[in-house]
C-alpha cells in the first residue's frame, strides 16, 4: 500500500513538473522572439553600445528562466528518483534533460560574458577617442594661439609699413614742393610708385 501511494504522488509530481517546464518552455518562446526583434533592430555585427545592450538585456532574461528551467529539472529528478528508483527510465530522461538545460546556460553565460567584453572593449575604444579629440583639440587651441600671434605681428608690420610710406611720402612732397606747385604732383606719383610697387 505504502509503494502504491509512493507511485502515485511520484506520477502526480511528474506531471506538475511537465506542466512547469511547459510554461518555462512558452517564456522561452517569447524571450526567442524578444530576442529576434532585437535582432532584427540592429545588424547581426553591430557592436554599438545600444545593440550590445539590448542583446545582453534580452539575453540575461533568457539566463534567469534556463536557471529557473534548471531548478525545475533538478526538482522533478529528484521526484523521480524518490518515487521510481535511480535506474527508471523516467528518473533517466528528467537526468538527460537537465544536463541538456545546464549545457545550454554554460553556452548562454559564455555569449553573455563575450558580449560583456565586447561592450567593455567598445567602452575603453570611445574613451580613447574621447582623449584623442581633447589632446587634438588642446594641438588646435595651441594652432589658433599661433596664429592669433602671426595675425597680430603681421597687423603690425602692416601699420609699420604704413608709417613708413607716410614718412617717405612726406620726405618726396618736402623735397619737391618747396621747388614749385608743379612739382608736387610729379612727387606724389614717385611717391606712389615707392609705395606701391605694381
Amino acid at each position: 500500500m505504502a509503494d502504491n501511494f509512493g507511485l502515485k504522488i511520484g506520477i502526480e509530481g511528474e506531471h506538475e513538473f511537465k506542466n512547469a517546464l511547459r510554461d518555462i518552455n512558452q517564456s522561452f518562446k517569447v524571450l526567442g522572439s524578444e530576442m529576434t526583434l532585437v535582432t532584427s533592430q540592429f545588424d547581426k555585427n553591430d557592436k554599438s553600445v545600444q545593440a550590445v545592450t539590448a542583446r545582453n538585456a534580452t539575453l540575461n532574461k533568457e539566463i534567469d528562466a534556463q536557471k529557473n528551467k534548471i531548478e525545475t529539472l533538478r526538482a522533478a529528478l529528484q521526484n523521480a528518483s524518490e518515487s521510481f528508483g535511480e535506474n527508471d527510465r523516467r528518473t533517466h530522461n528528467w537526468q538527460i534533460q537537465l544536463n541538456k538545460a545546464q549545457a545550454e546556460l554554460n553556452g548562454m553565460e559564455r555569449e553573455l560574458e563575450q558580449s560583456t567584453i565586447e561592450a567593455d572593449n567598445l567602452g575603453d575604444e570611445l574613451d580613447e577617442s574621447g582623449k584623442s579629440a581633447e589632446d587634438a583639440g588642446g594641438k588646435f587651441d595651441k594652432l589658433g594661439g599661433i596664429l592669433k600671434g602671426i595675425g597680430v605681428a603681421m597687423g603690425a608690420v602692416a601699420v609699420a609699413a604704413g608709417a613708413a610710406a607716410i614718412k617717405l611720402g612726406k620726405e618726396v612732397v618736402q623735397q619737391f614742393a618747396p621747388r614749385s606747385h608743379q612739382g608736387f604732383v610729379p612727387a606724389l606719383r614717385i611717391a606712389v610708385r615707392l609705395l606701391c610697387p605694381a
